[in-house]
């Protein structure tokens, strides 16, 4: 029970030393949220643009499709969107925008003490030439003389000169020429969307209207755009490509001119492709076409020369030799496609073009093809549609009508919103009807894709199996013509040696003469496939003009701010206070001490709430005063200042209103201000008695309500000794007869030794101590002297406690009235 009190008293005391440090933690949270409020005026505002693109073609060319596409043909989707990351990161790429795009120079006005940047000066035309590139990213200011002449500043080379509009400047480091054009005044564009309070700042007219503008060479403008850009993958082959910019326009624009260069860069790249191989096939004509008349000459020299041009059994034996042979190289590269084909299928790529370019039919397994590759497609589409589920673009029939039925829904939601808050009932039941409903889509697409993948699984197994049966079948035909060719060879060597050179002759020059075909035939085929090249990178989403700025975030920063402008302020306050070597609080002196706490007194200047609490001391005090006889009060305090006098006055008036009689004598006889307090004359007192013949009776001075007042007197050379004397005690043991109280005014404890002279004589000594003032070591001292001294009856007052409501003055044995006074 103790230990939960203690922590109830410990948690008391934080709370209160909160709250009276509450003007503390007020500033230094409001220091944190006008700093913070200073970062956020002073940041540029950064705007963010999109836009999305699908890797994906719509639909492509037959033989353009048998060149395989950098995007499209990368392999796994990962490493094709990787590859599409890549290139839109690379400085290669981010060169070919930089022509697009106006990004070269930036332009900025001077409003309200900071620089507000803009796309261009609407009244100004800026032509510059720079000499030296040390000049990039400095600002050229542009300060207006006028409707004629301007001053050019320049920091960076110290240029300060007046010019006219229209002039050309020509300097070793710059040329420049400032044209003033026909357009609105970029001031007064930015003072119609100003607030109130920027306006006002504005129209004191605290600054120069100013223009400034810098430039960037080509190097840093790709920089800039790669550290402006970013770009993520929202599935397997749509990408999400952000841009931020200070313009919010000029941010929409180079977002969508990233796309449209993408895709063009894509385009260029297949076309680049076509135009190669065009150029190997133009050299390699050439060359066979030479070969092929070469041949055709050496045939028809050696038929005159034999003289035979009838075609031997040899020759047909050659013939059909060659035919073998061009049917085993079909055969092979038959083979080589279907393996190639079932390798691409195993990675998730389906294209059959090659396959009928080769000759195989694939009729038998079309509809299977078809199947696979619109699976694919719709896959795509539902995982699109996945991402944003509000937007259909879908051609599933019952999933666009469940998002037309969320639309609805959300939009009687939004309806019921301008009429009800958010924690209407109305309102709540409609937002789970939203919530099912999305839900409900998710399901329905995520169950279509699930089945589409398991379609999608079975045809390319078929496919694969089909594959393979026709590979096996390829490879024992293969086996069987080599077989034949083996046994016609043989044939022919027991044939005649001319008939030979004949048929070998005619066979090279016919094999010569099919490849120039073939060579022709693919050069057209190419060219027809360059004509009707088309993008697989589209648009999906357009870039949009950001309504607002995402950075800095002012609402996070604030709230930030405060947070941290509070938790570090009460850090400071408990900081302060573990440090703090005063005593502020009753709190504090029952930590260093265990005496009694006889009350704590507000300043003087409350006068209703200081009499009140001297009279709760008085209450507190009978609880430890003798019934019978006098009672000898000894106030004191560590050092001068803390009000002892003050009350030492005010407790004998207290008293004495209780129907006592009370003699307040002033033993303060180095430095005497009893008599002040009480507004008497201090000719005659206490020094003067016990250095004097005079009798104690004349020094007494009568005051109003049973009090009778002892001043100090002259100052003596020896107060010590005074009060050591034999007469200071037959004097004091002479009035304790005649009084019910005697109170003793002494000299602080902490600095002379003549309070301690009158220790023997007193029944209780209080010790005064200053909120705010005295150091808690007064404490540790006055312990130590009731230890030594052997004092029986102490006690402490806590003098120049701030007023707190709620909290009571008079703090000890009695806990006082409760008037509402409070501790600091």
């Amino acid at each position: 029970m103790n230990e939960i009190e203690e922590d109830e008293i410990d948690l008391r005391e934080l709370i209160d030393k909160l709250k009276n440090s509450l003007t503390t933690i007020v500033i230094i949270t409001v220091l944190f949220m006008i700093g913070a409020g200073g970062y956020i005026y002073f940041s540029k505002p950064v705007y963010k643009s999109s836009v999305t693109i699908s890797l994906d073609s719509e639909k492509k060319s037959k033989l353009g499709d048998m060149l395989q596409d950098p995007f499209s043909q990368a392999g796994l989707g990962k490493e094709r969107l990787k590859l599409a990351k890549v290139t839109l990161m690379s400085k290669k790429f981010i060169g070919t925008i930089i022509d697009k795009v106006d990004i070269a120079k930036e332009f900025f006005i001077q409003r309200n003490f900071r620089k507000v940047e803009l796309k261009n000066f609407s009244n100004l035309k800026i032509d510059i030439k720079y000499n030296n590139n040390s000049l990039y990213g400095k600002f050229f200011k542009i300060v207006p003389y006028g409707n004629q002449r301007f001053l050019l500043i320049i920091k960076g080379i110290n240029y300060k000169k007046v010019h006219s509009y229209s002039e050309e400047i020509k300097t070793k480091f710059f040329t420049l020429r400032v044209i003033k054009v026909d357009g609105e005044n970029p001031y007064k564009t930015i003072a119609m969307n100003e607030n109130p309070i920027e306006s006002f700042i504005a129209s004191l007219g605290l600054e120069e209207e100013s223009y400034y503008f810098r430039s960037f060479d080509r190097d840093t403008q790709e920089n800039m755009i790669i550290k402006n850009m970013s770009v993520s993958d929202l599935s397997e082959n749509i990408l999400k490509i952000e841009y931020s910019d200070n313009i919010p326009q000029q941010t929409k624009e180079i977002a969508e001119e990233i796309a449209r260069s993408f895709i063009e860069y894509n385009l260029e790249n297949k076309t680049a492709e076509l135009e190669q191989t065009l150029e190997f096939l133009d050299k390699q004509l050439i060359e066979v076409k030479s070969d092929l008349k070469n041949k055709g000459e050496k045939l028809k020299k050696h038929q005159e020369k034999s003289g035979s041009a009838v075609m031997s059994s040899g020759e047909a034996l050659l013939e059909s030799i060659d035919e073998k042979k061009d049917l085993i190289e079909k055969i092979i590269l038959q083979l080589q496609e279907v393996k190639n084909f079932r390798a691409s299928l195993q990675n998730g790529i389906m294209s059959s073009v090659a396959l009928t370019s080769v000759g195989i039919d694939t009729s038998s397994i079309q509809s299977l093809i078809d199947s696979y590759t619109k699976s694919e497609e719709t896959i795509r589409e539902l995982r699109l549609q996945q991402n944003n589920i509000t937007k259909s673009v879908t051609s599933n029939l019952l999933i666009a009508a469940l998002i037309n039925e969320l639309k609805e829904k959300e939009t009687l939601l939004r309806s019921l919103l301008t009429d009800f808050t958010e924690e209407h009932p109305q309102v709540i039941e409609q937002k789970k009807e939203v919530d099912n409903m999305r839900n409900k889509i998710h399901g329905n697409i995520v169950t279509n894709i699930q089945k589409l993948k398991k379609n999608r699984a079975i045809a390319k197994s078929t496919i694969l199996n089909n594959m393979l049966m026709v590979q096996n079948n390829l490879t024992d035909k293969l086996r069987l013509l080599k077989s034949d060719i083996r046994q016609k060879k043989s044939l022919l060597r027991s044939m005649p040696k001319e008939n030979l050179v004949n048929a070998s002759l005619k066979r090279n020059f016919a094999l010569n003469e099919e490849i120039y075909t073939f060579l022709l035939q693919r050069k057209i085929e190419i060219e027809i496939s360059k004509a009707s090249t088309i993008a697989n990178t589209r648009v999906v989403e357009n870039a949009y003009v950001a309504k607002g700025a995402y950075k800095p975030k002012k609402t996070l920063i604030m709230a930030v701010a405060t947070i941290v402008g509070f938790i570090l302020a009460i850090f400071f306050v408990l900081m302060r206070d573990f440090f703090d070597t005063k005593i502020r609080t009753v709190r504090d002196i029952e930590s260093l001490t265990d005496k009694p706490i006889y009350g704590s007194l507000p300043p003087l200047k409350n006068e209703r709430f200081f009499k009140e609490a001297l009279r709760s001391i008085r209450t507190n005090l009978q609880f430890v005063i003798s019934k019978n006889g006098c009672t000898k009060i000894l106030i004191s305090s560590t050092v001068p200042q803390e009000g002892k006098t003050t009350i030492s006055a005010g407790l004998a008036k207290i008293i004495s209103e209780a129907d006592k009689k009370v003699l307040l004598v002033d033993l303060d006889l180095r430095k005497a201000k009893l008599h002040q307090e009480l507004k008497q004359k201090n000719r005659m007192g206490m020094s003067n008695y016990l250095s004097g013949d005079i009798e104690i009776i004349d020094i007494i001075k009568p005051l109003p309500n049973n009090l009778d007042f002892i001043s100090a007197g002259a100052k003596p050379p020896n107060p010590s000794e005074l009060l050591m004397s034999e007469k200071f005690n037959k004097a004091i043991n002479e009035l304790e007869k005649h009084y019910d109280y005697i109170i003793f005014d002494t000299a602080p404890i902490g600095i002379v030794t003549d309070a301690n002279m009158i220790l023997k004589h007193t029944d209780i000594v209080l010790l005064i101590v200053k909120a705010g003032s005295a150091e808690k070591d007064f404490i540790n001292n006055f312990n130590k002297m009731v230890k030594d001294k052997n004092i029986e009856s102490s006690g402490i007052i806590l003098n120049g406690v701030k007023i707190s409501k709620g909290k009571n003055y008079g703090y000890g044995y009695g806990y006082g009235y409760g008037y509402g006074y409070g501790e600091e």
